[in-house]
């Protein structure tokens, strides 16, 4: 088990991302705190664990990721609750679509407060019970951002100027907290069927072609969170690549992916571009290969 003994916190654990990351974080053997402000879908998704049968603990509370208040309280409870957290995840997410001159302030305010404020919020309230006595162990935060950065869709300003916002305030927390063993990581998913992408009909078997379910992300979390992902700081992390090369994989001759050197040798034939995209990735590279065998 990648992550037998952990303390993991999820912030959005109750539906979509978060659900799908808390299920494999408790099935690679952690113990997990989740967050949401929905009640009930927690329940639902502290149900699952339960019946994985891997005997980890799961606490829930819901909070306002947005009221600073209520985020303490959350991480204090957890904290009691599992002990010293060896990983925390910030995921929780809003969005708005209307154009510039059309979007309520309020809403856009709302935007901005959860996915730029949450993720302050969220360390702030972390930062006292992260585990840094270790280098050899690190403490991880990760920020679920969106491909969105560095590019604009059109339509949802306050989404795409929250994710690029997040992005620096990443780049200031990775540089600030490395020397106290905090590594600080985003993984940046496309389109990824959730709530926040297809509203209710999220995960009714109809998703577009090339919209990935949120248990597809799993791999990345499980890597920074793992014993590999040690050295690994301040990394903008994109799926899409990866899912890529995933399909490459997938019809490689057994003989091409024994290892990580052989493969990338094969990627590169394959897929020069592909091969440019992910070759600083190394080890993810390599977990990827290995997880996908």
């Amino acid at each position: 088990m990648l992550l037998k003994g952990k303390n993991i916190v999820i912030t959005g654990a109750g539906r979509g991302i978060g659900r799908a990351v808390a299920i494999a974080c408790a099935k690679e053997g952690a113990n997990v705190g989740l967050t949401s402000r929905t009640i009930e879908q927690l329940n639902a998704v502290k149900e699952e664990i339960e019946g994985l049968g891997t005997d980890v603990n799961c606490i829930i509370k819901s909070a306002d990721i947005t009221r600073l208040t209520e985020v303490l309280e959350t991480f204090m409870t957890f904290h009691g609750e599992l002990g010293q957290l060896n990983g925390v995840i910030a995921n929780a997410g809003a969005s708005w679509r209307a154009s510039v001159h059309e979007v309520p302030p309020e809403k856009f305010e709302m935007v901005i407060n959860t996915n730029i404020l949450g993720v302050f919020y969220t360390f702030r309230a972390a930062y006292p019970y992260l585990k840094r006595d270790d280098k050899n162990d690190k403490a991880r935060f990760i920020i679920t951002g969106s491909a969105v950065y560095p590019s604009v869709m059109g339509g949802f300003s306050s989404y795409t100027a929250s994710k690029y916002g997040v992005v620096g305030l990443q780049r200031e927390l990775a540089t600030e907290y490395k020397k106290e063993n905090i590594l600080v990581n985003m993984i940046l998913p496309m389109q990824v069927d959730t709530k926040l992408l297809r509203g209710r009909r999220a995960g009714d078997g109809n998703k577009p072609s090339g919209v990935l379910n949120p248990e597809d992300l799993n791999d990345y979390y499980l890597f920074v969170l793992s014993y590999e992902a040690n050295r690994v700081n301040d990394e903008l992390i994109y799926p899409s690549n990866f899912e890529a090369m995933k399909m490459i994989i997938k019809e490689a001759p057994e003989e091409k992916k024994e290892d990580w050197d052989t493969f990338k040798v094969f990627l590169e034939e394959k897929s020069p571009n592909l091969y440019n995209n992910v070759k600083k990735y190394g080890k993810l590279g390599e977990f990827i290969l290995n997880r996908s065998k």
